[in-house]
């Protein structure tokens, strides 16, 4: 069986009546195959650019993590106190590490209580504090040992007109403990 359509499609006859229907065909074809292969070259491109961003961000996350893993190293083998190891009461190393700050006035409570998993934790509430100074109590913290399970931070407007005083403070209630 012979598909007459195709069989004068490809005939050598260009006069005939059917020169126009066939230049327009296989230009509708080419167009086809040229969309197709745009198509494809498109989603190949776009697939290539994703696997570029995402491997340079696996780079970048490991990257991260190899610094946080030789921070860590550096701050256990630190050059800290004496009395800053793991064998110094909970109570007694977060006091010493606000005394060691400087913020017994913005140390409204501390006491001890029951943490994760029956261990021991003690809860302080601080008031008053800068961000800068929250954070460098829980680096301190953190470099004697102690970590923070939960916390609950408020920022509160300064209503004190004093000059050079900070416009808003933070109340920070932590619950802290070793691990």
């Amino acid at each position: 069986m012979k598909l007459s359509g195709f069989s004068s499609l490809f005939s050598r006859d260009e006069g005939g009546p059917g020169a126009e229907r066939r230049s327009l065909f296989l230009a509708l074809a080419a167009l086809l195959v040229w969309g197709i292969g745009f198509s494809l070259w498109s989603d190949a491109n776009d697939l290539r650019q994703r696997r570029i961003l995402q491997k340079k961000r696996f780079d970048e996350l490991t990257a991260v993590l190899g610094e946080y893993a030789s921070l860590r190293r550096l701050s256990g083998n630190g050059t800290g106190d004496a009395a800053a190891g793991p064998e110094e009461d909970l109570l007694t190393a977060i006091t010493n590490a606000v005394a060691s700050l400087g913020l017994r006035s913005n140390m409204q409570s501390l006491s001890t209580t029951t943490g994760r998993a029956g261990g021991n934790a003690v809860s302080v509430t601080m008031e008053g504090l800068s961000s800068e100074a929250l954070a460098k109590f829980l680096q301190e913290t953190e470099r004697r040992g102690i970590f923070s399970f939960s916390a609950d931070i408020r920022a509160i407007r300064n209503t004190s007109a004093a000059a050079g005083s900070p416009p808003r403070s933070l109340i920070a209630v932590l619950l802290l403990g070793r691990r």
